[in-house]
């Protein structure tokens, strides 16, 4: 599973990733959150401010969204025998929704879900994300200032201390290559990828 905030280059790293796995014979999947589907288009139109959501329900959205993420996506390629790269997961629900809504609560709502056997959070300062999607976008969406990201990394940094085994926080201001082989290394030492047994 790959995190970070909006702009630190998740999309990019998960993508290199997953070419890696496929050029090395493995059975792989890619996915991200929220995902493309119905629950998805709801939480994509609250991120750019087309739908007027409340916060709360939002969360619940991002749950209703992984469980079904879960059900027809990542548990049936685990079951036989793939790896899942995830873009976002529940990281991203702690991170960014304690900005407004208590952490236990968000907690509560993805007790039940699966924990990825490998967390890797890509740490770019948010006034460089910041510059990085304004030379790449029009617009900017929800939670995308620096200072709602500063928050949010808070969030991450509490979630790789507390909540989560298995986490490396990676320097996402390096160059793209240089970030990719410290993932591909961890990748390749991991002892699921060492045995062929299928990772998420």
């Amino acid at each position: 599973m790959l995190e970070g905030l909006d702009g630190s280059g998740i999309s990019t790293q998960a993508t290199l990733l997953r070419n890696y796995l496929q050029e090395k014979g493995r059975g792989v999947v890619l996915t991200k959150e929220p995902t493309s589907g119905l629950i998805g288009g709801l939480i994509r139109g609250a991120l750019t401010r087309s739908v007027n959501i409340p916060m709360d329900a939002l969360q619940l959205l991002f749950a209703a969204d992984r469980a079904h993420h879960l059900a027809l996506e990542i548990v049936p390629v685990l079951e036989h025998g793939g790896i899942v790269v995830t873009d976002r997961y529940i990281p991203s629900t702690v991170a960014f929704g304690s900005l407004d809504i208590e952490k236990e609560w968000l907690l509560g709502l993805n007790e039940r879900f699966l924990l990825p056997d490998l967390t890797l959070f890509i740490q770019v300062d948010p006034a460089e994300c910041v510059r990085r999607m304004q030379k790449s976008r029009t617009r900017l969406e929800l939670f995308e200032d620096a200072a709602k990201l500063r928050g949010v990394w808070k969030g991450y940094a509490w979630m790789a201390r507390n909540k989560l085994p298995n986490v490396t926080i990676l320097d996402g201001e390096h160059p793209i290559e240089e970030v990719f082989g410290e993932i591909r290394s961890l990748i390749e030492k991991h002892p699921k990828y060492q045995k062929g047994i299928s990772m998420k």
